[in-house]
């Protein structure tokens, strides 16, 4: 057996030099096992000047009563020794099975990010392993999965959390557990048990305690076989390229990225995991044109190009249908308006963008309205010559839903596809003694 100098040594190859020379602070999640023990253990052994830049992280849920407690004195105990400092969190949770485990997830996550903006540190050190990286590709085969399930556990990975990045290193994540265990009991590492892990209430223990095992008398080279798969898919997953569009060309996994961060400007606060990432790999692999992502967010491939859709917006534009004040303010919602003035013998109009417009007199003594758009809208785009609103629209790039588009309009006729087009019959005039000017304006202040 390797003796453990030996061990940290092949470890750090994957620690930053910026992290190991104590030039930045790191969080290190510190349950009392001995993944976390034995990680603990190299990083006091590799970092200099642990006591400043090392920040335990221990999170007791209340599952286990007493040895619950008994775990987060084990924590405190080590920490004294080892120098660092520890922060303690108490977030009970209810002893069920269902979903329990992705509540204490998103609970780390949070208190990750809250560490992370109070020490001025992104970088987060978790204890997973080699068993917990199989356990986790066997369970998305079994809960089903595209490519992207089956890497597994990766050994860096970035999180962009309520707009915060976290750097995540899993240094152990090649050790087997047996092996882990064997280290710390061999270097008089003190650790404690999660009995619970015994119990086979949740999935992963099952597929652990039973599953695996049985599988194992069949393949005891199961784990091995599982991990060459894994690596195989992400060689794979690396050198897919999107082959249509802006993003022709560029990898999936950073079109991923770039899709996940215009996602957040409609969702600045909501996660999007492993099942929303194949979403989107899956409209870039072109095997869907449409997906819902969370918080009614539809994104959506058309002519090649990709849109978000906001659902839950929708149906307030539909209701749109509102006669315009003149002169005034006209609010269409929350998040749009209309405003109008008259201007008495105007001088040098220009249009400086699609956004305004200036029109004759001879529409606006009369109602104008704005709705949505229907079938078999024209416009009057050429003297004498009225052109489907449809085919404008075809014509026009980047316009997300276009069946959403404002019409304004007169006596039945459309003077304007607004932000796009103004019918040529409303123009102004040089000669005209008075003009009305219309604005459209968007996340007004």
């Amino acid at each position: 057996m390797l003796k453990i100098n030996d061990i940290y040594k092949n470890l750090r190859t994957n620690i930053p030099k910026n992290i190991l020379s104590g030039n930045s602070k790191i969080i290190v999640g510190f349950s009392g096992g001995p993944d976390s023990r034995l990680l603990i253990d190299f990083l006091c052994r590799s970092i200099q000047n642990p006591e400043k830049n090392i920040i335990a992280t221990h999170v007791n849920y209340k599952l286990r009563e007493k040895d619950s407690q008994k775990d987060e004195d084990l924590v405190t105990d080590i920490c004294k020794k080892e120098n660092i400092k520890l922060e303690k969190f108490i977030h009970p949770l209810k002893n069920e099975t269902k979903g329990i485990q992705e509540k204490a997830r998103i609970i780390r996550l949070n208190i990750f990010n809250e560490l992370s903006i109070k020490y001025k540190t992104n970088k987060i050190f978790l204890g997973h392993n080699y068993n917990d990286h199989i356990e986790t590709i066997f369970l998305n085969i079994i809960r089903g999965t595209g490519l992207k399930g089956l890497e597994g556990i990766k050994s860096n990975k970035k999180i962009n959390f309520e707009n915060n990045l976290l750097l995540i290193y899993r240094p152990l994540i090649n050790l087997k557990k047996q092996f882990i265990t064997e280290t710390c009991i061999r270097e008089k590492l003190e650790f404690r048990i999660d009995l619970s892990n015994k119990k086979n209430n949740y999935s992963r223990n099952k597929l652990r305690n039973e599953i695996i095992p049985q599988i194992e008398k069949i393949n005891p080279k199961f784990l091995d076989s599982l991990n060459s798969l894994s690596k195989i898919t992400k060689k794979r997953n690396n050198k897919k390229k999107v082959r249509f569009g802006k993003y022709k060309g560029l990898e999936i996994k950073e079109v991923i990225k770039i899709l996940f961060s215009e996602y957040k400007y409609f969702k600045p606060d909501t996660f999007l995991g492993r099942n929303h990432y194949e979403m989107l790999e899956n409209i870039l692999l072109e095997e869907t044109f449409s997906e819902n992502l969370p918080g009614k967010i539809r994104i959506y491939r058309k002519n090649d190009e990709l849109f978000f859709q906001d659902l839950s917006i929708k149906k307030n534009i539909k209701q749109i249908n509102k006669k315009i004040l003149i002169p005034g303010k006209t609010i269409l919602r929350e998040d749009c308006q209309i405003i109008t003035r008259l201007i008495n013998k105007p001088k040098n109009i220009k249009q400086i963008n699609k956004k305004s417009i200036y029109i004759n007199r001879k529409y606006y003594d009369e109602n104008l309205f704005i709705r949505i758009r229907n079938n078999g809208d024209r416009i009057n785009s050429i003297r004498n010559i009225y052109t489907r609103v449809k085919k404008v629209l075809s014509n026009s790039k980047n316009i997300k839903n276009k069946k959403d588009v404002l019409i304004l309009e007169s006596n039945n006729e459309i003077l304007w596809i607004v932000g796009i087009k103004q019918s040529i019959s409303s123009y102004a005039e040089r000669n005209d003694d008075k003009v009305l000017e219309i604005k459209f304006l968007e996340n007004p202040v």
